[in-house]
């Protein structure tokens, strides 16, 4: 069974859950896509936005990007897990970034993403996402509200 990429955010001026407005572009993201190094930090899929990242219900090995927006390649998901989001109970994500300018950061200079949050009845601040999906495999999926279309590379 080959893993889907999962759309976790796109370009444009979204504002933070502290109320910041945040310009994104194309760049932007294509640079966050090629600093991701899991080496440096391997960012966990999570529910929520928790102050800690534990316990990950997976991890991020790739992300690509393209004029949609940014595209993570999820890798080792906890099965109940992958069935809860497979059953709409965390349908969409939203992601969390460390600041380019941020001491933690582990690729300063750039937007690096820290993890993505599966959200239940809370709804992301970006609309328009992709909605999750692990798995292409029929059997394992639900009908989504929306027809998604995941590439092994996004162009």
């Amino acid at each position: 069974m080959k893993a889907n990429l999962i759309h976790i955010f796109k370009p444009g001026c979204h504002t933070t859950m502290a109320g910041e407005a945040i310009e994104f572009t194309e760049a932007d993201l294509a640079a966050t896509a090629g600093a991701y190094d899991p080496k440096l930090h391997e960012a966990p899929l999570v529910i929520g936005h928790p102050k800690t990242d534990d316990p990950a219900q997976g991890w991020v090995l790739t992300l690509a990007a393209n004029a949609r927006g940014l595209f993570a390649a999820p890798r080792d998901v906890e099965p109940a897990f992958a069935e809860q989001v497979g059953k709409r109970r965390y349908g969409k994500v939203s992601a969390k970034f460390y600041r380019p300018d941020s001491p933690n950061n582990p690729a300063p200079g750039v937007w690096y993403l820290r993890h993505v949050g599966f959200l239940g009845a809370q709804p992301p601040a970006v609309k328009g996402l992709d909605d999750p999906a692990f798995a292409d495999d029929a059997d394992d999926c639900v009908a989504f509200q929306e027809p998604v279309e995941f590439a092994d590379a996004p162009a």
